[in-house]
């Protein structure tokens, strides 16, 4: 996880283009400013108080691991868009990710956010099925749900009850 810097000064000279790669450059942007919200990697409050302003003001310096990690979702189709739409959805599920079954889809886990914002870095061939289905006219939830249950989800949904109360259908 590095930093790569153009002077000495510190976050605020980080260097605006090099570790990009093949990510368009009108698209690199957007993915800072979307990592902002959904960080593939929390760099710690002082860097973040450097980093955050520019970027929301246009600017691309930002970590390597967030530049690392939009040109490996670029590489496997993602838009910024795909990218942040998935990850609020990821977001309103967080609670309900299980380590032992979800742990392949991450190559960093979501973490609880104690040592500061809820982070998470996807493994981007993974997610390349909810894509695949949202690209095809499928609802993103449902592809979400579908990626999570391993493709094991009913065409109709899923039912529940809740504490003894009538059974519920979800979808």
């Amino acid at each position: 996880m590095s930093l790569i810097f153009s002077g000495s000064r510190g976050a605020d000279n980080l260097h605006p283009v090099d570790g990009w790669g093949e990510v368009p450059e009108a698209d690199r942007t957007v993915w800072s400013r979307y990592m902002v919200d959904h960080l593939p990697w929390f760099p710690g409050v002082t860097i973040m108080v450097h980093i955050a302003p520019g970027v929301m003001g246009g600017n691309t310096r930002a970590p390597q691991i967030w530049k690392d990690a939009a040109r490996a979702l670029h590489a496997a189709g993602f838009t910024p868009a795909d990218y942040y739409l998935l990850a609020e959805l990821i977001k309103s599920r967080i609670e309900t990710l299980d380590v032992n079954r979800h742990a392949p889809l991450f190559e960093v886990w979501p973490t609880d956010g104690e040592r500061g914002p809820r982070s998470f870095r996807l493994n981007p061939e993974r997610w390349v099925p909810w894509l695949d289905q949202v690209r095809a006219g499928g609802s993103p939830r449902r592809a979400l749900e579908w990626v999570l249950s391993d493709g094991n989800l009913s065409p109709m949904g899923g039912m529940y009850t809740k504490d003894g109360e009538a059974t519920t259908i979800v979808w």
